[in-house]
Order: structure tokens, then sequence, then C-alpha cells
């Protein structure tokens, strides 16, 4: 059985009896996609796809929402699974929200919940979405689109400088290139829509506050931090937990800089 989410934000205890039954649901249509609502009275309700693609997608006709919920979720649950791929390898279930379930949610706005489902059974769903509590700056755990570098920039923002930023939807590998499409530049085609401004600064004189955008492995920048003082980044990195690192360790990728618009220069912030 795959490992639940690390960062318990109190919704699977809050909605326990609802999303054991989603689990029971939701393991009993793999290898298909599934999944379900939870109502205003903390009931769930297991839905239909409608998806084309069952195993791949999963889609909740808008006729059926409206009569289990009125068009009112409290939250929306639906399912990855494991598959197998030509060779009859066992590929392990996309631990992490596609574009599109993101997408969705941001549509929705209420809770999103995502089990990882394999023919052993299914997780407690890990959950995304504004609507849901975030865990600490640092320490947290690494899921592309949930908490990963850019969702770090976005919460340093919010919880350090009262600054509310857009989020972007994006697939996992969005800086990769695929066959026949150039790929993705959403940090260079997107950080003015945020409400950042790129910003020079002489060796020494960067402030804190000030965003890095650098790329990682990536023929793109795909790779974001802020500089918080005290000669320090905080970013997050794939596969590791968000945190703390030399700014000077990291002073070849800190020509791209960027500060939101409405953050003053004289910004200071306490220690984390």
């Amino acid at each position: 059985m795959l490992a639940a989410f690390e960062f318990d934000n109190g919704l699977n205890d809050r909605w326990r009896q609802a999303v054991d039954a989603h689990k029971a649901h939701v393991a009993r249509e793999w290898p298909h996609e599934a999944g379900g609502v939870i109502d205003q009275d903390g009931r769930y309700h297991a839905c239909t796809s409608i998806a084309a693609d069952k195993i791949a997608h999963f889609e909740i006709h808008e006729d059926e929402m409206e009569a289990v919920c009125g068009h009112r979720p409290a939250a929306i649950l639906h399912s990855h699974c494991s598959s197998e791929d030509e060779q009859g390898k066992i590929v392990p279930p996309q631990d992490c929200p596609s574009a599109q379930d993101m997408r969705s949610q941001m549509d929705w706005a209420v809770p999103w919940g995502i089990s990882l489902v394999t023919e052993g059974g299914a997780t407690d769903p890990f959950w995304f979405g504004d609507q849901v509590e975030r865990p600490p700056l640092l320490g947290r755990p690494f899921r592309h689109g949930v908490d990963d570098c850019y969702s770090l920039v976005r919460d340093w923002h919010r919880q350090v400088a009262g600054i509310e930023i857009p989020d972007f939807v994006r697939d996992p590998d969005w800086w990769a290139p695929h066959e026949g499409e150039p790929p993705l530049d959403l940090y260079a085609q997107g950080f003015e829509q945020a409400g950042f401004v790129c910003v020079e600064r002489s060796r020494g004189s960067i402030l804190p506050g000030d965003c890095f955008i650098c790329s990682v492995r990536s023929p793109v920048l795909n790779h974001a931090g802020v500089y918080i003082g005290g000669g320090l980044i905080l970013h997050h990195l794939a596969g590791m937990c968000s945190g703390r690192d030399p700014a000077a360790v990291w002073r070849p990728k800190l020509d791209f800089l960027v500060r939101h618009r409405d953050l003053p220069e004289d910004f200071t912030c306490s220690e984390l």
C-alpha cells in the first residue's frame, strides 16, 4: 500500500465516514478512475464517470452533481490508479494533481481530494486547493502542484507578506519537451501576470522578499524561491522537503530576480 500524504490538514478526520466510503468505492472501480462528492452534511455520494477514457480521467455529469448536492458540494474526490505499460510493468498512480485536476478544483473552489489506488486498495486522499489548510513553510514534503516551489512562493507571500498571488495550472512535467511540442515556459510567461517585476541588484544587495527564478535540469526556467534575509533563501526542490539554503551556494542561479510590485523594498520579515 502506498504511503499517505505526510501533512494532516484535518479533512480526512473531519469527513472520516465519507472518506472511508470513497476509498471503498474507488478500490472497487480500479483500474478505472472513479470518484464522487461530499455534500454539506458530510455524506459521500459515489458518482458515475462520463469520461471517454475512464482509465486516465474522471468526470461527473452536471445533472448528477445537481441531483446529489445541488451544485454545492463541500468537497470533491476522485482517484488516480496504477496501470500496466506495454511491457506489462506496473506504473504507480500519479501522486499529484494533473493540470486538469487543478483547473477543475479552481473552477469549483472547494477542497479537492485524490486517493492513490492500486490492486491492493486506496490511500486516504491528499487534499489541495486554496480552501485547504496549508502546511508549515519549512519541512513540507514535495508534491507537485500542491507543495512545490511555486506553492511555497505563493504561501510565503500570503503568510509572511500578506500578498495574494494567483496559482497556475500545471502538469508535473510541464517544463519537459514532448514530441512535436516545445516545453512550456510557465515562469517566464507568468511572473508578470502574478504581479512580479524584474529587479536589478548588485552583488550582495539582494533584499528580503526578492524572488529568484532559475532552471534546474531543464531547458526553461522551472524553479523559484524567496530570499528571506540573513544570507538565506527559502525554496522547495523536487523530492526534498522545503527548507533554507545559503544564498551564496545558489549565487550562480540568482541572476534572474523578481519582486512583487506590492512588496515595499524596506520590507523586513521575522526569521523562519
